[in-house]
């Protein structure tokens, strides 16, 4: 789909379109989830569920992601209770956490396993709060949230190069700079988690769609040799240390906040 425009760009010039387009198509959808949101995040995964084939777990991910976009639509429309929307993806975002550490724990990344049943533990210190068409979610003290989004984005970019190829890995920095970039941007770490699943979703349609284009586009001996380098065992105990450093501090300020 991609090739016949992007073919003659470099491979670092086409992440940074591709990290640009993402990250307005996320903010536009977060502001604008009936319209935005129902075109890019709804409608197109629909049409790659029903039209193109993919492994298990890129159905599985992508289907919750688009139960999770259609539900924001109908309680954008006061169809869904938008209290109990923030609930479920809450929820949803535990699920697709130990979706991932089972994955990993299969593949014997133990050490990322640590990261995410601990990133999954912490979530209920997170409060997601419905403001009319789309949501926040934040802790006790801003710091603890932006501890953990430090924290899950290490995380979910070792399960990234655990699981997936360099070129894929390298198409998930801009994937996962996205929320970042956007939280700087709005001045509001509590925007990151609407705009993750946002990047995640239509990130993850043009992975899809077109895994050849991108396997070769973005395939770079460098980051070949950095992704192998983030699978030793050294550099998987250091991500898996400094994570459980960041969500102690989460936990820690947490309970100093709120007095225990």
């Amino acid at each position: 789909m991609m090739n016949k425009y992007l073919g003659k760009i470099s491979g670092n010039a086409f992440l940074l379109l591709f990290t640009i387009v993402i990250l307005l198509i996320s903010v536009g959808s977060m502001y604008q989830p009936i319209y935005i949101n129902l075109v890019f995040n709804v409608l197109m995964p629909i049409a790659v569920l029903l039209t193109l084939k993919m492994v298990f777990f890129e159905k599985m991910k992508l289907s919750t992601l688009v139960v999770m976009r259609t539900l924001i639509v109908l309680a954008a429309f006061n169809l869904f209770d938008g209290d109990l929307y923030v609930k479920i993806v809450m929820i949803f975002l535990a699920i697709n956490i130990l979706e991932a550490t089972v994955t990993d724990f299969k593949i014997k990344k133990y050490y990322n396993v640590i990261s995410g049943i601990v990133l999954t533990i912490t979530i209920p210190l997170i409060t997601a709060t419905w403001l009319g068409v789309y949501y926040t979610a934040t802790t006790a003290n801003v710091i603890g949230i932006v501890c953990w989004i430090v924290a899950y984005t290490i995380w979910n970019f070792i399960f990234v190069t655990n699981e997936f190829s360099a070129s894929v890995s390298k198409l998930h920095v801009g994937i996962l700079a996205t929320p970042l970039i956007s939280m700087l941007l709005l001045g509001n770490p509590g925007f990151w988690l609407l705009i993750r699943a946002n990047s995640l979703t239509i990130g993850g349609v043009i992975q899809i769609a077109n895994k050849q284009f991108l396997e070769e586009k973005l395939e770079s001996s460098a980051f070949t040799k950095f992704v192998a380098a983030t699978k030793k065992d050294g550099a998987q105990i250091a991500f898996m240390i400094i994570n459980l450093v960041l969500l102690g501090v989460m936990v820690y300020i947490h309970f100093m906040k709120v007095g225990i």
